[in-house]
């Protein structure tokens, strides 16, 4: 396999043996841990001088295999990083750096395919206080789902902000945007996409229309109750 000298960079492909064994942590089977041993072959420069030796580098890992990497995020749906790290025995910094390789900190739109929906809502970091954050989501008409961003609070202006960084192809592909009832997501989505349009996720209609007859169900429960004999 072809190699990039990593002195000039130029490609190289004069074998040189191999390099030291090295070990990937892969997915798991069965509930048990599996690494695999490789031992990358090296290439020899002919351009430099004295003919420094480079290691190949597959595509597939780094420093475990992407398809573990990819997977550890998906057991953090639900769980803590200590969670995953005493389930996975990696450590949290591990878990953090795999994170940070595979999060970016701002959307590659070209990486993104025109998407159809958006979807807007929040998440409490700790149960019992207003500690909130706001994930963006997108979903393309193939149904492809895409984590756009997690901002900081749910603020009209910070989403507005980020609405304002979407390029013009997506603006105008974008035909809806589902929210929770925030008043402020709504307003933010109408001064930035104007031809979307706002619609609210079932979930939270459902819940305000239960509560309604719930309450109604409280309150005639009461009266009843006063019309009914004590014995």
């Amino acid at each position: 396999m072809k190699k990039g000298c990593r002195q000039c960079g130029r490609t190289i492909d004069k074998f040189h043996g191999y390099g030291k064994v090295i070990t990937l942590r892969h997915l798991p089977i069965f509930d048990r841990p599996v690494w695999i041993r490789i031992r990358p072959k090296r290439f020899q420069c002919s351009y430099c001088d004295k003919g420094p030796t480079t290691s190949q580098r597959c595509e597939w890992y780094e420093p475990h295999t992407k398809a573990y990497e990819n997977w550890i995020p998906r057991e953090l749906v639900n769980s803590t990083l200590s969670d995953v790290s005493l389930k996975q025995n990696l450590s949290v910094e591990c878990i953090e750096g795999i994170l940070d390789r595979h999060i970016r900190r701002q959307v590659d739109w070209s990486a993104v395919p025109r998407l159809e929906l958006l979807g807007i809502d929040e998440i409490a970091l700790k149960k019992g206080h207003k500690d909130f954050i706001v994930i963006v989501s997108g979903l393309t008409a193939q149904r492809e789902k895409y984590i756009l961003a997690v901002l900081p609070d749910r603020k009209k202006e910070t989403v507005k902000t980020f609405l304002k960084t979407l390029p013009p192809c997506q603006c105008q592909s974008i035909r809806q945007v589902c929210i929770d009832m925030n008043e402020g997501y709504g307003n933010a989505v109408l001064e930035t996409l104007p031809k979307a349009q706002v619609v609210v996720d079932r979930f939270h209609v459902a819940k305000h229309y239960r509560d309604c007859a719930d309450k109604a169900r409280k309150t005639e429960m009461k009266r009843l109750k006063k019309t009914l004999p004590e014995c």
